[in-house]
């Protein structure tokens, strides 16, 4: 008999995408998922079936042109920041919601401080997952790129803020610190983990989990003659209509076909005059265009870098965030691609381009992971782990 299992997660792309297929998979098996999530989203989670719980984030959204990266030093502080905000903002939207039609299970991603806190204080059985290297006591991102986290001037740490926002919804910050899920699902495989030796118990590397997104338009390249290039830089710190026009640039009046995905903060008119070879757009359905494609230049989200090695596609990479950094150092480590300079000029690039594609080691390190990717279960897996933890 069918049970009611709950998904609470991060509003972007990034987090909500790797779990779409998971959700497809539980329905299939005759659970009831209910999925809150945020208008941008709806279409996409309406699809696999799971019925919408829509709320309002405080977040910035993705056509809001005034979203700034943080400084490095600052980026964790600021991200902490955000996700409490945004757990201030969307907790009293949700916990009706989970009082109201109680389920059975609690599925929260790591940013979801309100998921996490509703299934404490409804004192509901609760998985955790993630699409970014995850930290124990042997490893942090923080740590391993030397960054210090600190509060702000004249704010209280970041621990004292949580205890007090838990404390004001009626949930012991002390059973906050104690609390640990059933599972921890990563959703990626254990080689792009520093330290992944370190990890076991209720880590589990589960691999990308992927499936049909019938909610975009699909793609096949306008010139079946000329080789495919991807240029996409995430849905968040992506305005950058300077590294796009040097793009443009680089890729005018060559034998390449290019695709850049800019996104909504980006007008495609900043870019000038596009050739013919030059598609420009705010998305593109990115598996099929990997599918074509034979380079691919990506600022290391963990998604797309996996899409990209389950295509066998090489990659250019151009960090925007931390955890971005620590994925590109991973994707070098393993063979799998090349770092590029932000401030690369237009022949700079075509010519790494170039080059990444005529690369024979890339080309073998590439075939040897797209062998280990597929081979881990990834969907199935992680449908089978949420439901071991069903009470």
């Amino acid at each position: 008999m069918g049970r009611h299992i709950a998904f609470v997660n991060a509003p972007t792309v990034g987090e909500v995408y790797p779990t779409l297929p998971i959700v497809t998979e539980l329905i299939r098996r005759g659970h009831r998922v209910s999925y809150a999530t945020v208008a941008a989203r709806a279409e996409a989670v309406a699809a696999t079936g799971a019925t919408v719980l829509p709320y309002l984030s405080g977040l910035p959204a993705e056509s809001n042109r005034d979203l700034r990266r943080p400084e490095r030093a600052d980026y964790i502080t600021t991200v902490r920041e955000a996700f409490l905000d945004e757990a201030r903002a969307t907790l009293p939207q949700l916990a009706p919601y989970f009082r109201d039609d109680r389920p059975d299970l609690m599925v929260f991603g790591m940013q979801s401080l309100a998921g996490r806190l509703i299934a404490i204080g409804e004192q509901l059985p609760a998985v955790q997952f993630q699409s970014f290297q995850a930290a124990n006591e042997h490893w942090s991102i923080a740590r391993h790129l030397g960054l210090t986290v600190t509060p702000r001037p004249g704010m209280p740490e970041h621990q004292v803020q949580l205890d007090t926002f838990a404390a004001a919804h009626g949930v012991d910050p002390d059973a906050v610190r104690a609390f640990q899920p059933l599972a921890q699902l990563l959703l990626y495989p254990r080689f792009m983990q520093f330290r992944a030796e370190t990890f076991s118990g209720r880590h589990h590397f589960t691999g990308p989990c992927t499936g049909p997104r019938p909610f975009q338009a699909r793609w096949t390249p306008p010139d079946p003659g000329r080789p495919v290039v991807l240029v996409s830089l995430g849905t968040v710190y992506n305005r950058l209509p300077g590294f796009y026009r040097t793009c443009v640039e680089a890729f005018t009046g060559s034998p390449w076909q290019a695709v850049l995905a800019v996104g909504e903060r980006t007008d495609p008119a900043e870019l000038g005059p596009l050739p013919a070879n030059v598609t420009v757009a705010a998305t593109v359905p990115q598996l099929d265009v990997l599918a074509h494609a034979a380079a691919f230049v990506t600022h290391a989200g963990m998604g797309g870098i996996l899409e990209a090695i389950h295509a066998g596609v090489p990659m250019l990479t151009v960090p925007q965030t931390p955890e971005q950094e620590v994925n590109a150092q991973r994707v070098a480590e393993l063979g799998a691609g090349h770092p590029l300079a932000p401030t690369a000029t237009a022949a700079a690039l075509r010519t790494a381009v170039e080059n990444l594609t005529t690369d024979q080691g890339v080309r073998q390190a590439l075939t040897r992971l797209q062998t280990e990717l597929r081979a881990y279960p990834g969907t199935p897996l992680a449908a089978a782990l949420i439901e071991s933890a069903l009470p």
